[in-house]
């Protein structure tokens, strides 16, 4: 594989591999994976995000390959995509190796996993003692709801909130929500950091 490929690139040497020692078809997944579905993948956190986009055009590695030959091997098993995420979230290129079956394949990557950033809802929250609650300064009346501006563009409505908002919930949603806004500014949802200031 060369050092990126593009998204069709990726799906027909991810074929080539998976034809090459071939495992008992499931009958229930797609043997072999399409643009479509490594999209999905990505979404879902069953693969990592490309490594870099020119405009439309997204670039994947040879992590990618391991992660989808592992995914498609796992499936093949008869493993959920619950029970193959939980397995493989993390996993070295080594270990991705071994469980697409190329443990002696020349064509593995380091066994090193890059530094990646966890996406927010996959990372458990951290552990912190609760205060106690402020004392509600007002009632909210019903149907009525409360928004939060995170970011240029970028509200958050709460709408079952019996209060408003102190200054110190500000402050911890807005510190909570910068890994969404970052996200956000990769896929081109908003504007990013530099543009708005």
């Amino acid at each position: 594989m060369e050092a990126t490929c593009t998204i069709s690139e990726l799906a027909e040497e991810a074929a080539e591999v998976l034809a090459a020692s071939p495992q008992q078809a499931n009958g229930r997944v797609r043997d072999v994976p399409n643009e479509r579905l490594i999209r999905w993948y990505v979404t879902i956190g069953l693969l990592d995000p490309p490594l870099s986009r020119r405009g439309r055009v997204a670039r994947y590695g040879e992590r990618h390959l391991l992660q989808l030959v592992a995914v498609k091997r796992r499936q093949a098993e008869g493993r959920s995509l619950a029970e193959i995420q939980e397995e493989l979230a993390g996993a070295t290129n080594e270990a991705l190796a071994a469980a697409a079956g190329l443990k002696d394949s020349p064509a593995t990557a380091p066994a090193v996993a890059p530094a990646a950033t966890p996406r927010f809802w996959a990372r458990p929250p951290a552990k912190q003692e609760t205060p106690e609650p402020p004392e509600p300064a007002a009632r909210s009346t019903p149907g009525l709801a409360h928004g939060l501006r995170l970011a240029p563009g970028v509200m958050l409505l709460l709408e079952a909130a019996d209060r408003e908002p102190a200054p110190d919930d500000v402050t911890a949603i807005l510190t909570a929500a910068q890994p969404l806004l970052n996200a956000l500014a990769d896929r081109g949802l908003r504007a990013p950091k530099e543009e708005q200031e």
